[in-house]
């Protein structure tokens, strides 16, 4: 079995620089550069009832049929984006939206080849009423987590946390893997604009002030550290919920002059924007490979819009429409140099 799997991780790395996969980015090697990226993975649900959570579509029985099957084709797809990123770059840390629970974790990490290529995590459950988490995979022949922990956000009038919480975890590099100080990374999933953008817009400011207290916080220790802020923030740069973000010491590299791209990391009937955002302390822009976040949309992430014209993201589900793709995200990263 072991002979299997190493098989197909050859052949996958194989396919990963095959131009079915990329359009990728040239003159990247190991020695140089190493990556870290976020990625909404859409609903990375296991078959089971977990109690408490509103978690029914995703059982068999539910709205979705979501069984056995489907399952595993939707954890072998996002193993094929995690090996197709990591071919192209050493896939250092990668920072993921909607994960269910450790278990689907587990899952990806051991019960695929990604057990070959070191990758372990670190997940903690939130109170998220749906049962959907934020976590951060990572190559442990790469980092060495020091530390790790979350942040609840608790909105007004509530007492209690009632959506997703920010995972902050301490990383040091190993291996040949250089920084200038420790690695600081904050994954977030901001709540969404369910029920109206203007009535929902306190809730965004709310999670943007907060992740600013822990990352003013860290910069007031240390300034000299690598601080990184990634997720799905659920808005565009522009909204001026993500305003108190938007200063120094820190940048959004989504914003003008660092994202020059003609779509974005999310489509919504006709329109392609930017909700997935890296921040980072802007004294360490110098350790990023052309100082600016990228968009990982290689073909196999992308299917045809027949009724927006264009292409989109190769997503699971159209409403509730099984469609066997990855998500209805594509990835954003950014390349560390190594010197």
């Amino acid at each position: 079995m072991k002979t299997v799997y190493l098989i197909a991780v050859f052949l996958l790395i194989g396919l990963c620089k095959s131009p079915l996969y990329a359009q990728g980015e040239r003159g990247i090697t190991a020695d140089t550069f190493y990556r870290i990226a976020f990625y909404n993975a859409e609903n990375f649900f296991d078959c089971l009832h977990d109690t408490g959570k509103n978690d029914h579509d995703f059982t068999p029985t539910g709205i979705k049929g979501w069984g056995n099957a489907k399952y595993t084709q939707k954890r072998n797809n996002l193993f094929k984006v995690i090996a197709a990123i990591n071919a192209e770059c050493p896939l250092a840390a990668l920072g993921m939206a909607e994960i269910e629970n450790s278990r689907v974790l587990r899952d990806l990490c051991r019960g695929t080849p990604l057990r070959y290529l070191n990758f372990d995590f670190v997940h903690f459950e939130s109170r998220d009423p749906r049962g959907i988490d934020v976590a951060l995979l990572y190559r442990s022949d790469l980092l060495r987590i020091d530390t790790a922990y979350v942040y609840s956000l608790v909105i007004p009038p509530d007492t209690i946390s009632r959506t997703r919480d920010i995972l902050y975890v301490r990383a040091l590099p190993q291996n040949g893997i250089r920084l200038p100080d420790t690695l600081h990374l904050l994954v977030n999933h901001f709540p969404s604009k369910y029920g109206g953008a203007l009535k929902t817009e306190a809730k965004r400011a709310a999670a943007a002030c907060l992740l600013r207290q822990i990352m003013d916080s860290l910069y007031a220790k240390n300034p000299t550290a690598f601080i990184l802020a990634m997720g799905d923030f659920n808005t565009v740069p522009q909204d001026e919920a993500l305003h108190r973000l938007d200063s120094l010491p820190f940048v959004n590299l989504m914003n003008t002059g660092r994202w020059n791209l003609k779509t974005g990391s999310h489509k919504y009937r006709e329109e392609w924007s930017t909700i997935d955002h890296i921040y980072l302390n802007k004294s360490s822009l110098v350790y990023l490979r052309q100082e600016r976040a990228f968009l990982f949309d290689r073909d196999f992430l992308l299917m045809p819009d027949a009724r927006y014209l264009g292409q989109k993201p190769f997503r699971t589900f159209y409403g509730a429409r099984y469609l066997g793709g990855y998500s209805d995200h594509l990835p954003v990263y950014v390349d560390v140099k190594n010197p």
